[in-house]
């Protein structure tokens, strides 16, 4: 199976959070209306941790999505098959039709990154922009990266990317398919 991939370059992530409007944008699931901050859904989250000591301080930033899982325990969760992996892609993705909002999926994401619509009654997340990568083109969030901290890819051409730039993968952040790299 191919397994397409985002790479996040800490080293070059500076939390300004632009991907989270692109796709809130892109996705269409703000209500500008009545969301409050705080409150909004949201696929992509920034996180962020202080490293060092006063005052050699340095604060690195990193975004956090659906990380489509390589044995989906979100899918395993869901009793009416609506959650399925691409055999294609490797893009987990949420069937609406099939989802009966019981919410096991949401208990079992281990990044706590699947949203619930209320007033449709259904799951939803981060698809890698599914609908756009069937037609060649990236996530918005990656288009829209001010910075170049993401790239999107085949997993293995992104490694050998970052090795060619002199990154290492952060073994304990990356899963299936968001590797997260750094200066080695």
């Amino acid at each position: 199976m191919r397994q397409l991939s985002i790479m996040v370059d800490l080293d070059r992530c500076i939390g300004c959070k632009t991907c989270i409007v692109a796709c809130r944008n892109h996705h269409n699931i703000i209500d500008h209306e009545n969301d409050q901050p705080g409150a909004m859904a949201n696929y992509i989250r920034v996180e962020s941790k202080l490293e060092g000591t006063y005052p050699e301080l340095r604060e690195d930033s990193w975004v956090v999505m659906c990380q489509h899982c390589k044995k989906v325990p979100c899918a395993k969760a869901c009793e009416y098959d609506a959650i399925t992996k691409d055999p294609q892609t490797g893009i987990v993705l949420i069937d609406q039709e099939k989802c009966t909002g019981c919410g096991e999926c949401i208990e079992k994401c281990p990044y706590n990154v699947i949203q619930f619509n209320k007033e449709d009654n259904y799951a939803h997340k981060c698809n890698l922009c599914y609908d756009r990568v069937i037609h060649g083109l990236t996530p918005v969030c990656v288009d829209v990266c001010l910075t170049d901290a993401l790239s999107f890819g085949e997993k293995e051409i992104l490694l050998m990317q970052a090795e060619a730039r002199g990154k290492k993968m952060i073994k304990k952040m990356s899963t299936q398919s968001i590797i997260y790299v750094k200066n080695a």
